[in-house]
């Protein structure tokens, strides 16, 4: 696969998957390019699916358990950071932090995602997943998303409805779309109740969650129960494969405590589905994604 070179990408080979997620586990990538702009993005997708090579696009890694096997095709690490602000509308490429798109936003009086502050996400990793927290979903400020249609290799617009936006899913979720920019609208607000907004939910966030060790979020989806609820009251908060441990401090997350191997983490999620099945009778579906 020939790459125009310069300073859009940068290319690896055999690298390391722990630096490139939370959970800071998983083998290694056969090739990995970190994309520094939408351009580079297209290109090398586009190239991935000239030539017929398998490709995974992600931000920050965030709801992301690799195999320990690792990844035979190439990862593309999306670092777009672009973000344009006109009034109350802001224009944020994909590989955007949205922690830091939050800081530009208080800056500007914009207010609408500072109850996101502190989540490890890109634009992108937002948009697919459908992220929120604390009564707040990003997709609510969503007005339009521009992407690459993979399967006719296009750039499209889809409004919100055509997202299909619902609880940590949307049309993203398919594979069949790759995030390029979006434009969300905000509402103006003072700027000390924005940062009221914003500290709140980020100490809310330090308080709750087990954010010493590595991990990928909350582990399980919550359908019509919550996941955390059902594993703390049958005492699973300790439980252990290996390095890979039920958070003390949030039932709902699991930790990456001692060099844990993703394949301790997927045999703790399998006793964790076993043990909550016998009890409940609930089958706990997946939040996070695994990667092979």
């Amino acid at each position: 696969m020939y790459l125009t070179r310069g300073v859009d990408f940068e290319y690896f080979k055999d690298a390391d998957l722990k630096n490139y997620c939370t959970f800071k586990l998983g083998g290694k990538a056969k090739h990995l390019i970190e994309v520094k702009n939408t351009k580079a993005l297209i290109e090398v997708c586009y190239k991935c699916k000239l030539h017929n090579i398998k490709y995974k696009v992600i931000g920050m890694g965030a709801n992301l358990l690799f195999d320990d096997l690792g990844y035979d095709g190439v990862v593309i690490v999306n670092k777009s950071n672009q973000i344009l602000f006109r009034k109350n509308c802001v224009y944020p490429s994909s590989g955007v932090n949205v922690t830091n798109l939050i800081s530009k936003c208080i800056a500007r009086n914009l207010s609408g995602i500072e109850s996101l502050a502190g989540i490890p996400a890109t634009v992108g990793g937002a948009i697919v997943n459908s992220l929120g927290a604390f009564n707040t979903n990003f997709c609510d400020f969503i007005d339009y998303v521009i992407c690459l249609d993979l399967e006719n290799f296009k750039i499209v617009k889809l409004t919100n409805e055509e997202c299909k936006f619902g609880y940590r899913t949307s049309i993203f979720k398919d594979g069949n779309f790759v995030i390029l920019k979006a434009k969300l609208k905000f509402n103006y607000l003072e700027n000390n109740k924005i940062r009221e907004n914003f500290l709140f939910s980020l100490n809310k966030k330090i308080t709750t969650q087990p954010l010493d060790y590595p991990s990928a979020g909350s582990v399980f989806k919550r359908t019509d129960v919550i996941p955390a609820k059902l594993i703390d009251e049958l005492g699973l908060k300790g439980l252990r494969v290996n390095g890979a441990v039920v958070s003390t401090k949030h039932a709902g997350f699991i930790i990456n405590e001692n060099n844990a191997s993703s394949s301790d983490v997927l045999k703790l999620i399998e006793i964790i589905r076993e043990k909550i099945k016998s009890a409940y009778g609930v089958e706990l579906p997946l939040e996070i994604e695994i990667v092979r």
